[in-house]
């Protein structure tokens, strides 16, 4: 690593001294002052590009351009400051663009002309005044050179620097077209051949069209490359006396020259910039409308019912094909240290990981931390992470991934990744776009769990009334049926006995009566288990006190509503209460029941509590399970709370229209 770092300083310091040497050679009266000053730009844009660590080439380098027939002191105070001068400035651009150097935006272009002009001046605060306290300037130079020292130092930030900043961004380009490489040549030809036109002090700008049509067709690195072949012709010529910038006074000279530099850096710049915004602008919109359409094709196919690993697939396809990843994975956890793969795609067409394959989530990787946090994750690099399934992604070239958690009902369910090979890098905000498929593949898997559920319901319905018609049929059958049939022949008996043997009829007829009677006893009875009459004659409160009053155990009922409520719903609560009391009976042997039932904001809570000895499932009870299909149809509630040898509470909300 040291060593390194001594190679890229010598680097550095070699390159501040050919520049400074090019930057002697476009300076005028013999090099004594220059309209732009190379090395400033350099210095800048390497320390903000590759570390403020590299400052020793700074010094190195000017050192090696210093003018030793000078006083020893002005030298060494001159590199001081233009060393200060370039650490200075890179790191307020660091602070100013956020690390970007691109110069892609409009805010970075104005910045790096603030970052240009601190850089000058903080230079020109060391500069200028050594050379007046070593005696090389006289006291009324100072001003004229501390002006001239600050311009040619700024030029050259604007001039150089956005070349440095704007090609090493984001690396060479990949591929360029043979109509653009053809339109960049004219475009440099044109810059030449106007630049070298005879003096027109009329029109000095004439290149200006040419500048605005490199900086609107190749944006910010056009624009820096113009800028720089431009502004090297135009001091090259004032410097040789020719060209539109020169006065009869070397001062104006200068002036008319740095003024056009500034100009035609920032105006190129600032426009290259905001080219490059809306081209950004524009593709983030086409990204969009891309993702929105992706989402809607998903919410289509979980709006039709699709089974979750055909959504699985479509999910995974659109993700990879709109973010651009090579691959992405839909993950079941199984618990807290496993997943297994429920849905894949992969460019390559046969996924990494194989539906069904189950993964040991050991390690760091993206989705072993979606499941230890609960929240998105990215990993921006697989280099550093340990585990065989770290080991695993490195061996199919998968370099960095972004997970979002899936979760259905309120808990973790699972995880939706996309991973990046190469030296790809993940694009920003890639954690929340995969959340937003991954509400998706929540909301599948909530309809397939709610139709599982449905279909289970229902199927429950169809067997509880499969079963109460057999009840019914079999107490009918047992009780009310034969007393009815006994009578008919008790009846029948009476009838031939009625002329020969009355008294004996009368007794037969008395028989007839109470066995009449105990059949309509036991006719109110089967009536009552359907559907009390009390409850519809006279409300909740008295069927309940019916309840009570028929209870084996002590049954205590703190509260009860004072109005009538909607017919279905007092019959839900009405079971609810039977159903609770029937269960203390029979299974959890309690001594005491409390029921309450109160109605509030628009629902009606029933509460029944006993002291037996718990443990109701309602999954294996199904009574319990009746009672919540009952109250689903309302879109009501069935909480349970029955820990061992601590009772019951069976607590029911149900909607009040």
């Amino acid at each position: 690593m040291a060593g390194r770092l001594v190679i890229h300083i010598g680097l550095l310091a070699g390159a501040y001294y050919v520049v400074g040497r090019i930057g002697l050679e476009l300076a005028y009266l013999d090099g004594a002052v220059a309209a732009l000053w190379p090395p400033a730009g350099l210095g800048l844009a390497v320390l903000f590009r590759f570390g403020v660590r590299l400052w020793p080439g700074v010094v190195i380098g000017d050192l090696l351009l210093g003018d030793f027939s000078t006083p020893l002191l002005t030298v060494l105070a001159q590199t001081v400051g233009n060393t200060l001068a370039v650490v200075a400035g890179a790191l307020l651009l660091r602070r100013l663009t956020s690390g970007r150097g691109g110069l892609e935006r409009v805010g970075d272009v104005l910045a790096l002309v603030g970052c240009a002009l601190v850089t000058a001046l903080v230079s020109a605060a060391f500069g200028p005044l050594a050379l007046r306290l070593g005696d090389v300037i006289g006291a009324g130079e100072l001003g004229t050179v501390f002006r001239t020292w600050t311009l040619g130092d700024a030029a050259g930030v604007l001039v150089v620097a956005p070349v440095i900043l704007t090609w090493t961004a984001h690396g060479l380009p990949r591929a360029i077209t043979r109509p653009r490489l053809a339109e960049g040549a004219v475009i440099a030809v044109l810059l030449v051949v106007l630049s070298e036109l005879p003096p027109q002090r009329d029109v000095p700008y004439i290149v200006f069209p040419v500048l605005l049509w490199a900086a609107l067709r190749f944006g910010p690195r056009g624009a820096a490359a113009a800028v720089l072949v431009v502004c090297s012709i135009t001091v090259w010529n004032t410097a040789q006396n020719d060209g539109p910038f020169v006065r009869e006074s070397i001062t104006d000279s200068l002036l008319a020259t740095q003024l056009f530099i500034a100009l035609a850096a920032v105006t190129s710049l600032v426009l290259a910039a905001m080219t490059a915004e809306l081209t950004r602008a524009e593709a983030a919109q086409r990204a969009l409308a891309g993702e929105q359409a992706a989402l809607r094709r998903v919410a289509t196919l979980v709006a039709g019912d699709a089974e979750p690993s055909h959504v699985f697939e479509r999910v995974t396809r659109e993700v990879g094909q709109l973010l651009g990843v090579p691959s992405a994975s839909i993950m079941r956890f199984d618990d807290a240290h496993t997943a297994t793969v429920v849905g894949g795609w992969s460019e390559e067409g046969t996924p990494r990981f194989a539906v069904g394959e189950r993964l040991d989530l050991d390690g760091d990787t993206v989705v072993a931390k979606v499941l230890r946090s609960g929240r998105a994750q990215r990993v921006e690099r697989y280099d550093d992470t340990t585990g065989r399934l770290s080991d695993r992604l490195r061996g199919f070239g998968y370099t960095a991934a972004a997970a979002a958690p899936v979760r259905l009902g309120g808990r973790l369910w699972g995880a939706l990744a996309a991973a990046s090979a190469g030296e790809d890098r993940l694009p920003p905000g890639l954690e929340q776009r995969l959340c937003d498929f991954a509400e998706l593949v929540a909301q599948a898997l909530a309809n397939a769990d709610a139709y599982e559920k449905l279909a289970a319901s229902r199927m429950r319905l169809v067997e509880a009334a499969d079963a109460e018609r057999r009840r019914l049929e079999r107490n009918l059958h047992d009780g009310a049926q034969q007393r009815l049939v006994t009578l008919a022949l008790q009846l029948r008996l009476v009838s031939g006995r009625l002329e020969r043997d009355p008294a004996g009829a009368r007794e037969q007829l008395a028989v007839a009566e109470k066995e009449l009677a105990e059949g309509l006893e036991e006719l109110r009875e089967l009536a009552r288990g359907i559907h009390p009459a009390v409850l519809t004659d006279r409300g909740l409160g008295p069927a309940v006190q019916a309840l009570v009053t028929r209870a084996p155990l002590h049954v205590e009922v703190e509260e009860l509503p004072d109005e009538r409520l909607a017919a279905p719903v007092e019959a839900a609560a009405y079971y609810v209460v039977a159903e609770a009391i029937t269960n203390a009976t029979k299974y959890a042997h309690a001594s005491n029941v409390t029921v309450s039932i109160r109605r509030s904001n628009g629902a009606a809570t029933v509460t029944v509590a006993d002291d037996g000895v718990g443990g109701a499932d309602p999954v294996r009870g199904t009574g319990l399970r009746g009672l919540a299909d009952r109250l689903d149809a309302l879109d009501g509630r069935l909480e349970v709370e029955s820990p061992a040898d601590q009772g019951t509470r069976l607590s029911a909300t149900i909607p009040c229209p």
